[in-house]
């Protein structure tokens, strides 16, 4: 790229007015957005305790320019409530979102993923669980094996040993069935440990206790979708809130949505554990907030023109500014260089004869994207799709 704006003055000037524009774009921002380049972050234990969120947020301010600052406890929609918090990530049956949504101090949830409950066994396994798809049929071997299993009474634990008890046709509950009155905070799990017993836990604070203790127990099913339990991500209400991040909250949301963060996600692992830790749940929300449904983009007719003058030709490595309608969901600018080719605030490409172009800005009614250098002279067809929805295409002539 570099040589070819050194063999084109109109070209590199182009670049130097745009860089100029951004650098004074930058400056301006950081006087607007003094208060607001911190995105305050509050979730319940699970997502920061597994490392889920150390892997993904990285990106997210790479991409952004923007800095996230994490809290992590039981007591994240507490914070929010006194605005101490942007967006919130939680369990959507957390005990205090309800109430923080029914005051009307959220917008709408967005499922972004779910966090997995696991059947927990020792590691001779007599019932054969283990890697079995179905968790009910888990649960029928214990119980028609007469296989020690330790009642786990925490609150989800339980709901879901019900759920695959009745399932399971209701199996008695005899001398198998060790009910202690026990849950996560007293020793559930050790009480397994100690008589090679079955037990249902939460996947990734089991595997912190099975880390700081070494016990002969491992998880085994956690394959089905019963055990899993979903959270969402909710952006405070601006008008509730008016000291708040809320157009970076709203960033960072949309980032966990898109497909490509979704696919981490579920690649995510652990050392030495093969299971996935993380459901995705992106899949739940509004496909038209993904950018996956709604009026297409339009470009304008003559909407593709030279950024630097607007009246000069288009050569490869030229920035350009695409106008017209639906291009984007949201307004963003990138703050990284190379720039990406496509932004944190919209599922927005631009495609070039099918190669994704550079995007410095993207917005609803504007574009402003980098032709590839390495384009040869001649017609190319410009497309800009929005998620899957595809606008017109217009054709440019790449000049020298």
């Amino acid at each position: 790229m570099a040589s070819t704006f050194q063999s084109k003055p109109v070209i590199r000037a182009g670049l130097l007015i745009v860089l100029l524009v951004h650098l004074l774009a930058c400056f301006d921002a950081q006087q607007a957005r003094a208060q607001s380049n911190v995105v305050r972050l509050g979730v319940v234990n699970t997502p920061a305790e597994s490392g889920l969120l150390s892997e993904i947020l990285p990106d997210f301010e790479r991409q952004t320019g923007l800095r996230v600052e994490l809290y992590a406890g039981s007591d994240a929609i507490i914070r929010a409530r006194n605005g101490q918090v942007d967006l919130i990530i939680s369990h959507y049956g957390h005990a205090d979102l309800e109430p923080f949504m029914a005051d009307g101090l959220g917008l709408w949830p967005r499922p972004v993923f779910a966090n997995q409950q696991a059947i927990i066994g020792p590691s001779s396994d007599p019932a054969r669980v283990a890697n079995l798809q179905d968790a009910v049929e888990g649960f029928r071997r214990i119980a028609q094996g007469k296989f020690p299993y330790v009642v786990n009474n925490g609150s989800i634990p339980k709901y879901v040993e019900d759920v695959l008890w009745e399932a399971a046709g209701r199996p008695p509950k005899e001398a198998w069935y060790i009910d202690l009155g026990l849950n996560a905070d007293n020793g559930a799990q050790q009480a397994a440990a100690q008589r090679g017993a079955y037990l249902i836990f939460g996947l990734v604070p089991f595997l912190q206790f099975q880390r700081q203790t070494g016990v002969d127990l491992r998880p085994l099913l956690v394959n089905d979708s019963v055990l899993s339990r979903t959270m969402v991500s909710v952006v405070v209400k601006p008008e509730k809130f008016p000291q708040a991040n809320t157009a970076g909250a709203t960033a960072l949301q949309t980032y966990l949505l898109r497909a490509s963060t979704q696919a981490r996600i579920r690649a995510y692992r652990l050392p030495g554990l093969d299971h996935a830790l993380w459901w995705t749940r992106g899949i739940d929300t509004s496909t038209a907030n993904l950018g996956y449904e709604g009026p297409a983009p339009v470009i304008s007719s003559g909407g593709i023109v030279n950024a630097a003058n607007r009246t000069g030709g288009i050569s490869p490595g030229t920035i350009i500014e695409i106008y017209g309608t639906n291009l984007a969901s949201s307004t963003c600018i990138a703050d990284t260089f190379p720039w990406p080719a496509q932004l944190a605030c919209s599922p927005t490409r631009v495609a070039v004869s099918s190669r994704d172009a550079p995007l410095y800005y993207v917005s609803p009614g504007q574009i402003n994207a980098q032709i590839p250098s390495d384009l040869g002279l001649g017609s190319v067809n410009v497309t800009v799709f929005r998620g899957v929805v595809q606008s017109n295409t217009a054709v440019i002539t790449l000049v020298r």
